[in-house]
């Protein structure tokens, strides 16, 4: 019979040459699933709720020129509603007044080298550049200092500050006048003629080619279609409307030339009274005459907006959202921003400024009663540069003196139209 303490001894063996038990194992090693790293969650942000839409604020109307009566104080009325304005937004007059106009150009590209002229409400002077390349030397006249200076210092060029009305120049220093957008800031009859006898008087007259030569141009009543004034023809009128315009219309950016052949048709188009107010109408229904009230003179407005606080262009630290990582709550804090400085933007002032706009045939009979009013003799219509040294040839066999003994002055009309709603009147002078 065998030891029962030897069969322990072999059991106890057994066991140390196994190694520890799986117990022990266990016990002594880390457990599996300490090993296992749980994986990191992204904190979701909450979803905000949308906010309510913001009531939409009224959109303010574009202001409308206002009709005015006739001033009883001109000089004082012009003074606040032409002068005044024009000094208050020179600056921002200027940056929309930069470009000139073809017709002008061809004008003053039509004249000799070296001519000397006029430009009697130059503004910020944006012909003078023009009249250097024809070739020509021009003086720029204007009332308000602001726009004087930009002339000087943008455009160059010798600069008066003096009204439409100046007389201190002497006689025959000029060879050509222009004004340009000037003249229809005067508020009566008498004052716009003077002004263009102020234009004419400088000219030098001569008594043989080539003479002086002026241009006029000055705001019409009749509107076109693509006009963005709304007012004279306009003023009623649905944007549908078809206002008529007259049959010397043409557009601005291809103007006819001026040739004495296309005078003719021009100058015969002539109204019976170019100074009346109203104008008779058939209703079609009634057969009763209607008048229709031109309203000529008002005070268009002029929005003066200043620029928005702070700069305008992206800081280069201003981080640029992207479509792959965008951050939704750096472009709500852009667009509060954005929305803080809109609300913080000072409300655009309105200025308003005197006008009076021209009807068909007005500026015409304007410069020719001027001009009979400085005595000069007006060549009858159709007088053109083939017939013009025959016709003052026949003047010249009457009494070719004025009340002064002084040759007479003579003023012909060489065209004048309607372009891109203003009226243009071109003409020259001379003596017998």
């Amino acid at each position: 019979m065998s030891d029962p303490s030897s069969k322990l001894d072999a059991q106890i063996n057994i066991e140390d040459e196994a190694g520890p038990s799986t117990t022990e194992l266990f016990d002594d090693e880390p457990s599996l699933s300490s090993k296992i790293k749980a994986p990191k969650m992204k904190k979701v942000k909450p979803i905000k709720e949308p906010k309510p839409p913001k009531p939409k604020q009224d959109i303010k109307k574009k202001p409308q020129a206002l009709p005015v009566k006739p001033f009883d104080k001109p000089d004082e009325e012009e003074e606040k509603n032409v002068h005044e304005v024009y000094e208050a937004i020179a600056g921002h007059f200027s940056q929309t007044r930069h470009k000139p106009w073809p017709f002008i150009q061809k004008f003053l590209h039509s004249l000799p080298a070296n001519s000397i002229g006029l430009d009697s409400g130059a503004g910020n002077g944006k012909y003078l550049p023009s009249s250097r390349e024809a070739g020509l030397e021009m003086i720029a006249l204007d009332r308000s200092s602001g726009l004087l200076e930009i002339a000087k210092n943008e455009n160059g060029g010798e600069c008066l500050r003096g009204d439409l009305c100046f007389q201190g120049w002497r006689k025959g220093v000029f060879d050509f006048a222009i004004s340009i957008a000037a003249i229809h800031h005067l508020s009566t009859p008498e004052r716009r003629r003077l002004a263009v006898k102020s234009l004419i008087r400088p000219l030098k007259l001569s008594s043989s080619p080539t003479y002086s030569k002026f241009m006029i141009y000055v705001w019409a009543y009749e509107q076109g279609t693509l006009s963005k004034r709304r007012m004279g023809t306009l003023t009623n009128s649905s944007p549908n409307s078809t206002p008529s315009v007259p049959n010397t219309s043409h557009p601005a950016t291809s103007p006819p030339p001026i040739t004495e052949s296309n005078n003719q048709s021009i100058l015969n188009q002539q109204m019976t009274d170019p100074n009346e107010s109203a104008k008779e109408e058939t209703n079609t229904e009634t057969g009763v005459k209607e008048i229709e009230e031109k309203i000529q003179d008002l005070l268009v407005p002029w929005v003066y907006s200043k620029p928005p606080p702070g700069p305008t262009l992206r800081s280069k630290n201003t981080p640029i959202p992207s479509d792959s990582n965008p951050n939704p709550d750096s472009t709500e804090t852009t667009q509060q921003q954005q929305q803080q400085q809109q609300e913080e933007q000072p409300e655009p002032k309105v200025y308003h400024r005197y006008y009076h706009l021209f009807i068909e045939g007005e500026l015409k009979e304007l410069v020719k009663q001027a001009a009979k009013e400085d005595d000069y003799l007006i060549l009858p219509d159709g007088t053109n540069a083939d017939n013009l040294e025959t016709t003052l040839k026949e003047h010249r066999g009457e009494s070719s003196n004025d009340s002064n003994g002084e040759q007479k002055k003579w003023l012909r009309v060489r065209g004048v139209g309607w372009e891109a709603d203003n009226w243009w009147i071109e003409g020259e002078v001379g003596r017998l």
